[in-house]
């Protein structure tokens, strides 16, 4: 039997669970801003009813026969109750009634289904008819195409019509209609953005796609929602939902190559740094560029738009210190007003060269035959690294 103390702890465990639905969560699905994510919000709100009704008619009927058929104090104890094979006109409704509920659930669903996989006809969401600025050639009827690609354990992203590339969080236009093409680099991913869209696998070798479109400006929070190995929990991803205007305004931004440390063209920098680093200036940020493209072994993996910076294998940098944070959304250093906590993000950039097989385990910066396991930085190197990274804005 059942005893009091057990059915009060799984009343309370039960409550304690409704915390998991918290409307102000950053990746509450509850709490939709964009109209595919609405959209499954109101069929989940469907099923919930569906289930509520079959849950309360089931219940009530069952209470109701328990106190209904109760043993009473002037039963008979030895005598039978009527027996009877069961009323096939109950059983028969039962099962119509089983399956209107399905039909109920089904057709919304497959409905939901069918216009997530197709892009809507959205012709003021096409490049040409509000985007301003330079774009690829023969893109003007074209909505605005991401290119996601999903890495153990971080994202890129491109933007193969506007020539940018980003890596863990990137930028789309309000009220736009927007294409994401997906796929996976290593291993099967899942690219989740509860509260603009849903969720896609990201699987090697084929191409899948989700299109959005956002209601309100602001960040989103999304993340890798298939078990991908060691660090799967750590993989995360920003999207900043921008006014038309700043969009472009980020676009031109993001086209911009990152100044070098101390010379009018990067390409002087190198040779100066190959060939007379005393011509170049004693400072923190130079020590930090010279590491960064030499004992450091950065340029293995990581791209600098501009320099011959050109790794493919973790996320291109040129920008990354305009991110709110690094190391795939998991080190943050953003204020609550969208700004940029400098003090906070160079003691990231610090925290994530010089621990980060603490920070994301498994991670190939740390663990390549090049990486930072088998490079010999000190303290005050590493500090260089981490300031000129901050200077890639």
């Amino acid at each position: 039997m059942i005893g009091l103390p057990f059915l009060r702890l799984m009343l309370i465990c039960m409550t304690l669970l409704l915390f998991g639905c918290n409307f102000d969560a950053r990746q509450s699905f509850i709490d939709p801003k964009g109209v595919v994510a609405q959209n499954q919000y109101d069929l989940f709100l469907l099923t919930v009813w569906v289930t509520g009704l079959i849950f309360a008619l089931v219940g009530g009927a069952l209470l109701w026969t328990v106190w209904r058929y109760r043993e009473k104090k002037t039963d008979d104890l030895n005598s039978l109750p009527s027996q009877s094979h069961g009323n096939p006109l109950i059983e028969i409704g039962l099962i119509g009634v089983s399956v209107a509920l399905l039909v109920v659930i089904a057709v919304p669903t497959l409905q939901q289904i069918w216009y997530t996989n197709e892009m809507p006809e959205d012709p003021e969401s096409n490049l040409g008819a509000w985007f301003d600025g330079e774009t690829a050639e023969d893109t003007d009827d074209e909505p605005l195409i991401i290119e996601a690609r999903g890495w153990q354990w971080w994202f890129s992203f491109d933007y193969p019509q506007l020539g940018i590339v980003t890596g863990n969080e990137f930028a789309i236009p309000e009220g736009k209609t927007v294409r994401i093409e997906l796929r996976g680099e290593d291993v099967i991913h899942s690219f989740w953005l509860p509260k603009i869209a849903g969720k896609v696998d990201m699987i090697p070798g084929r191409n899948n796609f989700m299109w959005v479109r956002a209601d309100e400006p602001g960040y989103y929070y999304g993340q890798c929602a298939e078990y991908c190995g060691e660090s799967h929990a750590y993989m995360q991803f920003r999207a900043r939902v921008l006014p038309e205007k700043e969009f472009e305004e980020w676009v031109a931004q993001r086209r911009q190559t990152p100044p070098p440390p101390a010379t009018e063209s990067w390409e002087e920098f190198v040779t100066l740094s190959a060939n007379d680093p005393e011509a170049l200036p004693d400072t923190d940020t130079v020590k930090g560029a010279r590491l960064f493209f030499g004992k450091g072994t950065c340029v293995q993996c990581h791209s600098i738009d501009g320099t011959f910076a050109a790794g493919k294998l973790g996320p291109n940098l040129t920008h990354v210190a305009d991110n709110g944070s690094i190391a795939a959304g998991w080190l943050e250093n953003i204020n609550p007003d969208g700004s940029i906590n400098r003090e906070e993000q160079l003691q990231n950039f610090y925290e994530w060269v010089r621990r980060s097989e603490d920070i994301k385990p498994g991670n190939l910066m740390y663990h390549d035959p090049n990486g930072l396991q088998n490079v010999d930085l000190t303290d005050e190197e590493v500090h260089q690294i981490a300031t000129f990274l901050q200077t890639l804005r």
